[in-house]
């Protein structure tokens, strides 16, 4: 991933020599070296003063070498905001554009969760269907092991994206200024609801906060991607912190419809 750095100061040490060195630093005027290298920059940036070329601020993908990456910075764990430049810390930057905060840090993996929900209300699938590829969990024990939020997410749209439309509105998600993550975004198996409900909900909760996010909701259940069976599949309730189960479908009835929010594996 691109990185963004600020260039001021480049500009103002470039035309002084420091300590007792042989040769001479000289100031430059060239855009290309002095790092702006873009035509234009479609989620903003810096313009180089000698002519009309840019650095940008990155877009937020599934890595970066940036100190400040998920996959590198030790602080990039639970609680933390990730920003669409690929930085990870526990801090709101107003100069930066959040897009998720840390929900997830085992085992070599991090996901990111969405700070709003995206389809408040919507069903998990038009139909009644055991999905090939997606294990059927039958208890809450079991379900909890489930961390296969993008392969079970992948299964459901194999059938057909109006078929399942709380994967649908995962899979399509982009936020703004990470455009380029559209595609990425999955819904959550409940592997994952469960390690938020119940282990880091606090940490969690509060950067939903600082992000200017919102925190979840104890009246809504959210939507997962695992299954239990034909017709029912597991929700997470985070009023009591249980992993719950619903019916795909009620075929119209909005009572049993439930809210989706996408992650990202960083």
């Amino acid at each position: 991933m691109r990185k963004f750095t600020l260039l001021t100061s480049v500009l103002l040490t470039a035309p002084f020599a420091v300590g007792n060195v042989s040769a001479q630093c000289v100031a430059t005027q060239d855009c290309a070296t002095l790092g702006y290298t873009e035509t234009s920059c479609e989620n903003g940036g810096i313009k180089c003063p000698f002519g009309n070329a840019w650095a940008c601020k990155g877009n937020a993908d599934t890595g970066t070498e940036d100190s400040e990456n998920g996959r590198d910075n030790p602080d990039c764990t639970y609680g933390a905001i990730y920003y669409s430049d690929g930085t990870c810390v526990k801090d709101f930057i107003s100069e930066k554009i959040p897009i998720g905060v840390v929900v997830y840090d085992e085992n070599n993996e991090k996901w990111i969760m969405a700070l709003h929900a995206i389809s408040p209300s919507t069903e998990w699938s038009t139909e009644y269907f055991d999905v090939q590829g997606i294990t059927n969990y039958v208890s809450e024990e079991d379900v909890i092991h489930d961390m296969n939020s993008c392969e079970n997410t992948d299964a459901m749209l194999a059938r057909g994206e109006y078929l399942y439309p709380a994967a649908s509105a995962a899979r399509n998600y982009a936020p703004y200024g990470a455009e380029n993550t559209k595609g990425k975004w999955c819904l959550p198996a409940a592997g994952i609801w469960n390690m938020i409900i119940n282990n880091h909900r606090t940490e969690i909760d509060s950067a939903l906060s600082r992000a200017d996010g919102s925190d979840l909701n104890d009246i809504e259940k959210y939507w997962s991607s695992s299954e239990l069976s034909s017709k029912l599949v597991w929700v997470c309730r985070p009023l009591d912190g249980l992993l719950d189960t619903a019916l795909k479908s009620n075929f119209g009835s909005f009572e049993f419809y439930n809210s989706t929010r996408p992650v990202l594996k960083i």
